[in-house]
Order: C-alpha cells, then sequence, then structure tokens
C-alpha cells in the first residue's frame, strides 16, 4: 500500500439483487465493519405517531426464529460479532450494524438477516419496549418543563418543516404511547426492503464477502419507498427568545447565548466553504472574548449539514453581567469578516486546514460511519479524500465573506439565551 496514494474514501460499489452495496478494503483492519442501512427514519414517522422508526429498530433485537429472545440474540453476539450487534435510528435512516472476523462473516449476516426480517414483534416485547423507549425519553427531556420548550424551540425555529415535530428520533414520550404492535409491524412491512435500502462493507473485505451478500439479499421483500415533503425553512417565528433556566426546567449557574440559522440543506461541494467559515469565526471570537476580554472558558461555532436541512450556531457561556457586550462582538465579529478585515488570518487558518487534512489518521469505524452518512445527506455521493482536498483548496476569502453574510443574516439569525437558575 502507497499510504499517499491510499483514499480511504474511494469506495467501489455494486448493484445485488437491486441493492447498492458500497465496500472498501482497509488494509489495516482486522476484522469486517457491516452497516445494513433503511432510508427511513424519523422524519418519515406518521404524523402523532413520532418515534415509529426508532420504536421498530429496537423490536428487532427482541427474538427471531433462530434467536428466540434476547440472551439468545446477546450470545450470538458475542460468538458471531465480537459483541458488537446494534443499530441506530436518526432522522432520516435507521442502520443495523457489526463488526465481525472474516471468517465469521457468513454466519453474521445470516443472523442478522433472520432478525431484520423475521422478528416475531410479539404483544410482550411491544410493552417491554415501550417501557424501556420512555425512559429513554425522558433521559433526554427530563421533566415537562424541559420538553414543552423543546417544542415550542423547534417550532419556533423549524416551523413549516417536519423537524418542527422532533427534537430526537425518539419521538415524544405521548407519542410513543400511541405505537401499537399493529403500527410497528406495518412500518415494518412498508419500509424494511429491496428499494429502501443499502449496505456498506469495509474492512478485511474480500470477493467472496461481497458474493455473500446474494444469500443475504436473496427473497428479500420488495418496498416502494415514497419522497417525502419534509418542507420549507425561513424566517423563525420570533427572533429571540430570554428564559431563565427555571422556566425551562433546567438548572444552570452560568447564562448561555446562542445564535442560531436554518435553511434548507447544503450541497456537498459547499461543504469546505462552511468549515472554513466556521473556523475562521471561531478563531476571531475565541481571542475576542477568551484571550482578550476573558468572558468565557470556551466558544462554539458550529453547523450541521443534514439531508434535509442545514443549521449554523455560535453559542457561549458567561456571566450574566456580560450578555450585552458578548452580543456586541458576535456582531462585530461578523461584520468585521463580511468587511474583508481578516483576508491574512484566513489564508493562514485555511494553510493549517490543509496540513490537518493531509495529516489526518483514520479508524475503520470512523471511514464506515462517516462513509453513511454521506451517501445519506449528499444522495449516494462519497466525497473521497482528494475531493475534499481539492474543494479546500478552491475556497476563497470572498467565499467566506459571503457565507457569513448569508449564515448570519439579521432578517433569519434567532438568538436563544437561557439565563441562571433564580432558585
Amino acid at each position: 500500500m502507497n499510504k499517499k496514494t491510499f483514499d480511504p474514501y474511494e469506495f467501489s460499489k455494486k448493484e445485488i439483487s437491486g441493492v447498492p452495496v458500497y465496500y472498501k478494503n482497509l488494509p489495516w483492519a482486522p476484522c469486517i465493519h457491516i452497516r445494513v442501512v433503511f432510508n427511513t427514519g424519523a422524519f418519515n414517522d406518521p404524523v402523532g405517531k413520532e418515534g415509529m422508526s426508532h420504536f421498530l429498530e429496537h423490536m428487532i433485537f427482541d427474538g427471531c426464529p433462530s434467536l428466540p429472545d434476547k440472551k439468545a440474540i446477546k450470545a450470538w453476539s458475542k460468538l458471531n460479532a465480537l459483541n458488537t450487534w446494534n443499530a441506530w435510528t436518526s432522522f432520516d435512516e435507521t442502520a443495523y450494524w457489526l463488526e465481525c472476523l472474516p471468517e465469521k462473516f457468513n454466519t453474521a449476516i445470516s443472523g442478522m438477516k433472520d432478525m431484520i426480517f423475521n422478528s416475531f414483534f410479539r404483544s410482550e416485547d411491544v410493552e417491554h419496549e415501550r417501557k424501556v423507549i420512555t425512559q429513554e425519553s425522558w433521559g433526554r427531556f427530563v421533566n415537562e418543563k424541559f420538553l414543552a420548550y423543546n417544542k415550542q424551540l423547534l417550532k419556533n425555529l423549524f416551523h413549516g418543516h417536519v423537524h418542527s415535530r422532533f427534537a430526537t428520533a425518539l419521538g415524544w414520550p405521548e407519542t410513543i404511547a400511541k405505537i401499537s404492535r399493529e403500527d410497528v409491524i406495518s412500518w415494518h412491512k412498508q419500509n424494511y426492503g429491496i428499494g429502501n435500502m443499502f449496505i456498506i462493507l469495509t474492512g478485511d473485505v474480500e470477493e467472496k464477502h461481497i458474493d455473500g451478500l446474494k444469500d443475504f439479499l436473496k427473497d428479500l421483500p420488495k418496498v416502494n419507498k415514497k419522497i417525502e415533503d419534509c418542507g420549507l425553512l425561513g424566517k423563525p417565528e420570533q427572533k429571540s427568545f430570554v428564559k431563565t433556566a427555571d422556566e425551562i426546567g433546567q438548572i444552570k449557574e452560568q447564562v448561555e447565548i446562542s445564535v442560531f440559522r436554518v435553511s434548507k440543506e447544503r450541497p456537498y461541494n459547499k461543504n469546505e466553504i462552511d468549515n472554513l467559515s466556521r473556523k475562521l469565526i471561531y478563531d476571531i471570537l475565541y481571542e475576542r472574548l477568551r484571550i482578550e476580554n476573558s468572558l468565557c472558558y470556551g466558544v462554539n461555532v458550529n453547523s450541521f449539514s443534514m439531508k434535509n436541512y442545514f443549521q449554523v450556531f455560535m453559542c457561549v457561556k458567561t456571566e450574566e453581567k456580560n450578555i450585552e457586550l458578548v452580543e456586541k462582538e458576535f456582531k462585530n465579529v461578523i461584520n468585521e469578516i463580511i468587511d474583508k478585515k481578516y483576508v491574512t488570518r484566513f489564508e493562514t487558518i485555511k494553510k493549517m486546514y490543509l496540513e490537518q487534512m493531509k495529516s489526518q489518521e483514520f479508524l475503520s469505524e470512523d471511514i464506515t460511519d462517516s462513509t453513511l452518512s454521506e451517501i445519506v445527506r449528499f444522495n449516494g455521493h462519497i466525497v473521497t479524500q482528494k475531493e475534499q482536498l481539492e474543494e479546500a483548496e478552491k475556497v476563497t476569502y470572498d467565499n467566506v465573506a459571503e457565507f457569513t453574510k448569508w449564515a448570519f443574516d439579521p432578517d433569519y439569525v434567532f438568538t436563544e439565551i437561557i439565563l441562571p437558575s433564580k432558585k
């Protein structure tokens, strides 16, 4: 292997029985990473049954003909899947995954197939999972006040978009309570099959493992997946919220100031503009707020480029007396970048960013899951390391200034201020 020419994100693709299969041999990997992914997540859930896709995910681990209960499944995972058999549900997909030694591949995918497509969906298992998922939900929302605030915030930021129905793929305690066994069986029948899935294999992958998927995909049901309209995103209904931590059911010792912008999704070839813009904003804000004025411990500047929406935000925790000064500096930094006051600084950050990319070390699991994410977000396109470097090289200061002006347009920005607990 020539490490200078090896691109960890340059995947091969083959269609087997109508299912896209993405695969990559990673010379350093001693095992195989398997991801079986269905293009159904929370954003597809029926109105009033939010949490349906996640509920179904749980049911896959309760028993099937070859592995009749949780104990049998756990023992199977230890024996065949290095005790890794697991799953997740996001807004856009549900993924079942494991790692196995190459010689256990056929046994691993055989067990996966039986569990995913032949689950029992017993009534007692449905009620058991309902209790578990409800506990998981309250672990996220903590109390009624915080749950209500999550709904208020989402409705304000994402009104008109499906995201207004979801804080997470869990759904809400009251919608989890409404999901029936019949709902789970119907959702499985509608969404789990050829036409709505893809597979990723990475690691010690050989041609015989690709061929082994023919048996996995043999005789699977076919489904017709409709394309969901997730809605449009515009200006927030209210420009700002100012709440005490007690009002939203939280305990906080400092004030939290956050500035958000949400919009429709951005294409993959804009990704490096977003990345370099965030890095420049962060670099200046951190210097201004932490190093020069000691107003905070740290600053968070981040963005999420998802399949159906894009979000960028700045956030800082500080003392209540500093609110006005922090908000002023937020605006100053944004305006200074737009006015092109940091061209030299940008070039330094860009040079460092390119060097960081070239020196990056990769873990097999990270390659697998970031590839999965890009397949979902970018309609099957996987950004190679070479392509990422080329796109980053092309980014100019004008691109960054334009992005910053767009991202923090006052007409579209929402400010959230959570004041410390008063009790």
